[in-house]
């Protein structure tokens, strides 16, 4: 009787210390965990300083219109008061010849309320709050939207061409912030030849809604798919911890897909190129084989490479390249090396942060690089050679014979459409090709796993890539640096030969 006494009272005990303690907290995480690995996030970074996307959208590809609404929750990290919090409206510069207008901008809690107005030249909106923010403190942003882009020939980055509607840079996207208390937000305005979005890491939950006809592909990974009504299907996305959320579409794709040290990487190409699109997929796969040994493990569970409308040329967005047609249906022999390069960036752009604005050379210069060690690792230092010299030793003379040679340590708006790519892809690769023949390949391998892991989520600076170099091999790029990056070679032009007769008005 003693002992059944005794188990009532701690069977009491517990049933009383339960019923008082508080209910487990939810994991932050939780929602976007079957995109990622989270071992990947640094120890010392605060879940909470990341921003979170809830977008839900829905498309109309006759139309080329994205009617949306974005939750957007963010931390004030500048360490004052925010009096404004600035989005960015892409869809608006120039050179995507689309457009974005806003319908409604409410805070949550509503304390905030909020006005709006147009800024950097239509490509923001200046959020201002009615209460400041208070450093630390945390609110969400809920924005309607809609989105219109073009129908436009030749290369076509936004918009709609050869059946394929590209929609990066759809929905409102928060303006980096800084840290810095005197100026908090990212406002640069990208000229239209460099990379766009300058952005911090988010997660991002997308509810899409399409014509059930069309194959949608995404960043992230797809969690679920329902007929929503009659012809039309959602689809729901989680992805995170990424730099930005990018999707394409169209009726005539095809998908193939492999799994790859446990990753899915599925090939999205036209109907009528099905052999050119199996052959990206078995060199998406080679190259993240490659990647995964020489630069560390890709941290998501899917990659994606899509046939798109940018001719022979590429573009990255996370978890999702843009491959060019061309090299699909008549320069097939390039196809190996564009898509070495774009998935090169899911390592130099979204795990180690770019900044497209201030360094462009920085990413560009790695991931060409990165791709040569591809070919060296796969074909052998013949090949590599061979791309050495096309890729960057005749551009360059190319580039110094004719003037355009220039320091490749200045921000974007320094270069132009002539002397942006040569520069800012063939003579930074030619520094890291220097700092690569000078320490050897063990010990370059190491300075750039270790940069991976000591800048993950985050934007480094050219200093903080050569102190990283001098910390793992002991060797000082300084030199290098100042011949590649901070120096510049110009050969006088050779004078006109004069005409015979006087040019004619």
């Amino acid at each position: 009787m003693k002992r059944l006494l005794l188990w009532s009272q701690i069977l009491a005990l517990l049933l009383a210390a339960c019923a008082t303690s508080p209910p487990p907290t939810p994991d932050p995480l939780a929602a976007y965990l079957p995109d990622f690995d989270p071992a990947i996030l640094p120890a010392d970074v605060d879940i909470e300083d990341f921003p979170r996307y809830d977008i839900s959208l829905q498309v109309d590809p006759g139309k080329r219109e994205v009617d949306g609404t974005a939750r957007i929750h963010l931390r004030n990290l500048s360490g004052r008061p925010l009096n404004d919090v600035y989005v960015r409206l892409y869809p608006n510069l120039p050179q995507l010849v689309g457009g974005m207008r806003f319908k409604s901008v409410v805070t949550l809690p509503d304390r905030f309320a909020a006005g709006y107005a147009f800024a950097l030249q239509n490509t923001a909106i200046r959020i201002t709050l009615i209460e400041p923010l208070p450093p630390d403190e945390s609110l969400d942003l809920e924005i309607r939207y809609l989105v219109k882009a073009p129908h436009r020939e030749g290369y076509v980055l936004f918009g709609e061409s050869e059946g394929v509607l590209s929609l990066p840079y759809s929905y409102p996207i928060l303006a980096a912030q800084t840290r810095d208390p005197t100026s908090p937000w990212r406002l640069d305005v990208p000229p239209p030849h460099g990379d766009i979005t300058i952005s911090d890491p988010s997660f991002f939950t997308v509810t899409a809604t399409v014509p059930s006809t069309v194959t949608l592909i995404a960043t992230g990974v797809e969690i679920s798919r329902t007929e929503s009504s009659p012809g039309w299907t959602q689809h729901v996305f989680v992805t995170g911890p990424v730099r930005e959320w990018s999707m394409m579409m169209g009726e005539q794709f095809r998908r193939q897909s492999l799994v790859v040290d446990g990753v899915t990487i599925n090939s999205y190409y036209l109907a009528n190129d099905e052999r050119s699109g199996r052959s990206a997929l078995a060199k998406a796969a080679s190259v993240l084989r490659v990647y995964n040994r020489l630069l560390g493990p890709y941290p998501y569970k899917e990659l994606d490479i899509v046939e798109a409308p940018t001719r022979y040329l590429g573009m990255e967005y996370s978890g999702l390249n843009f491959i060019g047609l061309d090299t699909y249906r008549n320069q097939i022999e390039t196809q190996e090396i564009l898509i070495a390069h774009e998935i090169a960036h899911q390592w130099w752009y979204n795990l180690v942060g770019s900044d497209p604005f201030r360094y462009p050379w920085l990413d560009e210069g790695l991931a060409e690089h990165s791709s040569m060690l591809y070919v060296d690792t796969l074909y052998g230092k013949e090949e590599a050679d061979r791309i050495r010299a096309l890729r960057w030793q005749i551009p360059i003379q190319w580039a110094k014979d004719n003037g355009y040679d220039d320091v490749v340590g200045q921000e974007v708006t320094a270069f132009n459409g002539t002397n942006y790519e040569t520069l800012v892809y063939a003579k930074s690769a030619s520094f890291f090709d220097a700092v690569y023949q000078q320490v050897g390949r063990e010990t370059y391998l190491k300075i750039l796993q270790t940069f991976i892991e000591r800048y993950r989520f985050k934007t480094p600076t050219p200093e903080d890539f050569l102190d990283t170099v001098r910390e793992v091999s002991g060797y000082d790029p300084q030199p290098l640096y100042e011949k590649w990056i901070l120096s510049a070679e110009r050969k006088p032009l050779p004078s006109p030969t004069p005409s015979p007769t006087p040019a004619g008005g």
